[in-house]
């Protein structure tokens, strides 16, 4: 439930600025994409959400901020199919007239698993959704689409992967933020206290250098407004306060969220984000 106020609040602030602003055109584009041509029974495949933004323009991220509405679908499943949560990339500061979100520039896949019953009486599935997001530029475009995808049933053991889709769905799935132990990550501020503290410190491997490092909320608790800060320490650790959202759930005993840094995060390698879910101090 504590989910309904956050979005109740982000259509009030979207539908404020829509009044305001010119609607030209749809923003944006999504259709269905799948890694496989043909699916089998009982094993899991990835249906993404394939979004091309007009020049320009941007979409927003499961969290937003201040502003803006994150990218839905609502699954129609033939009977005994179950479809996951989406899977969501590292997201970037996009600006919604003025006032810094949380979204994506880019095209992207937002890739979800669905998983198929151990028998289908079918030769073809039919998989289809309700799609609903926003996309802004100097304007802000909402959108509503249905879209469907028809897939053949394989019974062979050896998927048969799509040779448009695969391997773009592969790539995007390799760079979904993941936890990591290269920086120890805490909090130094209460549970429902504004501002929120947050301590990250490096431990072994981690970069010199990571550069700008933003902390991306993903359940609401903190704000995309005010703009963060973000200090370095004389210990190479980072001290980031963010504003609490008058908004941001109740009585949480952890700070889930994304790290995003312009450089890398590891000494050796590209990492530009991972996750975190640090625990509140506790009294």
């Amino acid at each position: 439930m504590t989910g309904i106020p956050i979005m109740k609040a982000l259509i009030t602030l979207a539908a404020m600025l829509l009044l305001s602003l010119p609607l030209q055109g749809a923003g944006a584009d999504i259709q269905f994409a799948s890694e496989v041509e043909a699916i089998q029974p009982g094993v899991p495949f990835t249906v993404a959400l394939h979004i091309v933004p007009d020049k320009n323009y941007h979409t927003y991220w499961r969290y937003p901020g201040i502003v803006g509405l994150p990218t839905s679908v609502k699954w129609r499943l033939p009977e005994g199919f179950k479809a996951g949560e989406i899977s969501w990339p590292a997201p970037e500061i996009v600006d919604m007239a003025g006032h810094p979100a949380h979204g994506f520039r880019r095209e992207l896949l937002l890739l979800v698993n669905i998983t198929p019953p151990e028998k289908i009486p079918t030769g073809t599935i039919t998989i289809s959704g309700e799609l609903a997001w926003m996309a802004c530029h100097k304007e802000c475009h909402p959108g509503f689409a249905t879209r469907s995808i028809i897939l053949p049933v394989n019974p062979a053991r050896e998927p048969k992967y799509h040779r448009q889709w695969a391997a773009s769905i592969k790539r995007e799935r390799d760079a979904l933020p993941r936890k990591c132990t290269l920086w120890k990550v805490s909090i130094e501020s209460d549970p429902d206290e504004t501002p929120v503290v947050i301590r990250v410190r490096p431990a072994t491997g981690a970069s010199k250098n990571p550069g700008r490092v933003y902390f991306f909320s993903e359940d609401g608790q903190v704000t995309s407004e005010p703009a963060q800060k973000a200090r370095r320490q004389a210990d190479g650790s980072y001290l980031i306060t963010g504003t609490r959202s008058e908004f941001s759930p109740k009585g949480r005993t952890t700070l889930p969220g994304t790290l995003v840094a312009s450089g890398s995060w590891a000494a050796d390698k590209p990492l530009k984000a991972f996750r975190v879910e640090p625990p509140y101090p506790v009294k």
